[in-house]
């Protein structure tokens, strides 16, 4: 049924984004695939659930205040589809409107891929510099502003 399997990946994301929020590795370790592929702003990203925690970790531990704020949801099977605010405690960052797609995958997250508006920091790269993919063809385009 469709409508059970977006209800149940559209909480998954947010409890992927809650656990973000709360600086809990493991608890994003359990929600998210082996072979999880994590692509930022730059279509560029870390494939593989422990290179992805590891950069995780080195975002938490540089941005103590980085959050995640989902205003809306909704699903797009397999994708759960979010739009709202990336927060940073970095000054030039700050807060900005941003979107993100994750795609749900045997009731774990298998990707997630983030937009934020201006020129937001090559997160891939700032955090997993040596881990770092192009991954421009299989990420979306940025989506158009409302």
């Amino acid at each position: 049924m469709l409508w059970g399997r977006g209800r149940k990946c559209k909480a998954l994301a947010e409890r992927f984004a809650a656990a973000a929020n709360a600086r809990d590795i493991d608890a994003m370790r359990g929600l998210v695939t082996p072979d999880f592929t994590y692509i930022d702003s730059w279509r560029e990203g870390v494939e593989g659930r422990e290179i992805f925690l590891a950069a995780a970790q080195a975002l938490f531990a540089a941005d103590p205040d980085f959050r995640i704020e989902i205003e809306s949801i909704s699903f797009s099977d397999p994708y759960v589809l979010m739009r709202g605010w990336a927060s940073s405690g970095i000054a030039e960052y700050g807060r900005r409107r941003a979107v993100w797609r994750a795609r749900c995958e045997d009731g774990l997250l298998g990707e997630w891929q983030s937009w934020a508006e201006g020129g937001p920091p090559a997160m891939s790269r700032a955090y997993s510099p040596a881990k770092v993919v192009d991954l421009s063809a299989r990420a979306s385009e940025k989506p158009a502003a409302p």
